[in-house]
């Protein structure tokens, strides 16, 4: 239910005690692993205040606290990545978000923000992630000015599909006419970007980036806490 199992949890837990500076104040009601649990289970099920209050048996402000309080968190123990040989692949989502303050409307045919995805081949291992734009713009729009866009100069070697086209430092299909030459180099560069896609698929697991229903500001933290995650389990799965 919320998406890691109990020896991930485990790990997260104490990963985030050694972090967390000395609280001062009041203490947390909800030991760490608890409250690790519920923000884990509020990004897998994107279940409402009232739904988490009455699973943990505790009050809807002290939930908002504690969602409030961890995400952050969870997105802040996300690693830089290491610029090494092995291919990346970038590429934009849609992430429906109720603020209209910051989502546009998109071709979803829902109010979304766009999300730029920097994945590894070898693994899915997401690597960077930008994202808070209105939707109605193109990837391209999105992607210049990220921190997205600085990891891909210094790498060198990223794909992208035809909607980066122009973009010097990405690998895109050729174009001829206006149209994409399809030949056996498009034919290879689409089996390999689609990995891109696959890992997509998999934060698209947690809920909570199908319908997001917090500020627009937090779409960014929201998606690094679910990637932070995404890797947790992929590093786990490697271990054992």
């Amino acid at each position: 239910m919320i998406g890691v199992s109990a020896q991930q949890l485990a790990g997260l837990s104490s990963r985030l005690r050694s972090t967390q500076p000395r609280r001062r104040g009041r203490m947390w009601a909800l030991s760490l692993e608890r409250r690790v649990g519920l923000v884990c289970a509020a990004l897998r099920t994107n279940l409402t205040l009232r739904e988490l209050a009455a699973l943990f048996a505790i009050s809807k402000s002290q939930v908002h606290r504690v969602v409030a309080d961890l995400t952050p968190q969870l997105a802040a123990l996300m690693m830089p990545p290491r610029i090494n040989r092995h291919t990346w692949i970038v590429d934009g989502t849609l992430i429906p978000t109720r603020d209209h303050a910051v989502a546009g409307k998109s071709k979803n045919y829902r109010w979304s923000c766009n999300a730029q995805i920097l994945v590894r081949a070898l693994d899915l291992h997401v690597l960077a992630v930008s994202a808070g734009g209105s939707g109605n713009r193109n990837d391209v729009v999105h992607y210049r000015g990220s921190r997205i866009e600085a990891l891909c100069r210094a790498h060198g070697h990223v794909l992208a599909d035809g909607g980066y086209r122009g973009v010097p430092e990405l690998r895109t299909p050729a174009f001829r006419g206006g149209r994409v030459v399809r030949d056996g180099r498009w034919r290879r560069h689409r089996r390999r970007r689609a990995r891109v896609e696959h890992a997509i698929a998999r934060l698209k697991d947690w809920r909570v980036l199908r319908d997001h229903r917090r500020r627009g500001g937090h779409v960014e933290t929201t998606i690094q806490a679910v990637a932070f995650l995404h890797n947790l389990r992929l590093e786990m799965r490697d271990r054992s």
